[in-house]
C-alpha cells in the first residue's frame, strides 16, 4: 500500500512538473513573438519615416521633422499617425497643406495592413 502510495505521488509530482514546464516554454515563446511583433512595427516605422523625410526632401522640404507614432487598436489592427513639422509648411495655406498632406499619401506604408494617417504638426503663435 505505501509503495502504491509512493508511486502514485511520485506520478502526481511528475505530471505536474511536466505541465508547468511546458506552460512555461509556450509563454516564453508568446512572449517572444510579442517582443519580434512589436521590434518588426517599430521597424516598420522607422523605414516610413526615413522614407516620408527623402519624398519631402525632393519636393523642396528638407531637414523636416517626420514623427511615426504607432497605435494598436483592441482588434490588434494597427494604426500610423504621422507628424510633419517644417517652418515652410507652416507658413503655407490651408489648401496648399491639404494638397501636401495628399501627396504623401502616395507614400506607401510597408505592411499594407496597416492604416497610415498624415497631419501637420500646428504651431501656436
Amino acid at each position: 500500500m505505501k509503495t502504491f502510495l509512493r508511486t502514485v505521488s511520485v506520478s502526481v509530482c511528475l505530471m505536474l512538473i511536466t505541465v508547468l514546464c511546458i506552460s512555461g516554454t509556450v509563454m516564453s515563446r508568446e512572449k517572444r513573438t510579442e517582443e519580434a511583433e512589436g521590434k518588426y512595427y517599430r521597424e516598420l516605422g522607422s523605414i516610413y519615416a526615413e522614407e516620408m523625410r527623402e519624398f519631402l526632401k525632393g519636393q523642396g522640404y528638407a531637414d523636416c521633422g517626420v514623427t511615426v507614432t504607432s497605435v494598436e487598436d483592441e482588434s490588434g489592427a494597427r494604426r500610423y499617425i504621422v507628424t510633419i513639422h517644417h517652418g515652410r509648411i507652416d507658413r503655407m495655406t490651408q489648401t496648399e497643406k491639404e494638397k501636401l498632406l495628399a501627396e504623401c499619401g502616395t507614400v506607401l506604408f510597408p505592411d499594407r495592413a496597416c492604416s497610415v494617417y498624415h497631419k501637420f504638426l500646428e504651431e501656436d503663435c
